[in-house]
């Protein structure tokens, strides 16, 4: 990891970086289920206090004109979106009472960094 990755404010969660920062929803999503509940629990209790800053400071943002920095951050916070469900309501990586995460499939994989529109 670079030192950097991550916008000034926020340097804090650049030890997330490499582990959270994921290229695409499908990336995040087996991360989540290959991950014991003791990281992503860690993972969670790092970014919670810190969500609402990030929120504000990528809300002046433009999807599309991020830089390096933003982008990571915004990609931290997708991650970040992807475990609160294993916390809050599972207690465990996987959906409760689903069908096998090998049979699901995701039907349109969206950019994470497409300009808004």
């Amino acid at each position: 990891m670079q030192t950097g990755t991550l916008p000034a404010p926020f340097r804090e969660l650049e030890r997330f970086v490499d582990a959270w920062v994921l290229p695409d929803g499908q990336a995040r999503c087996d991360k989540r289920h290959a991950s014991p509940m003791a990281e992503i629990q860690a993972f969670y209790d790092a970014i919670l206090p810190a969500a609402p800053g990030i929120l504000e400071f990528l809300d002046e943002k433009e999807l599309g004109d991020l830089d390096g920095p933003e982008e990571r951050l915004l990609k931290l916070m997708l991650s970040f979106a992807e475990v609160i469900p294993a916390v809050e309501f599972y207690g465990q990586p996987a959906v409760i009472d689903s069908i096998p995460i090998e049979q699901f499939s995701l039907s349109e994989d969206l950019d994470d960094l497409s300009p808004q529109r």
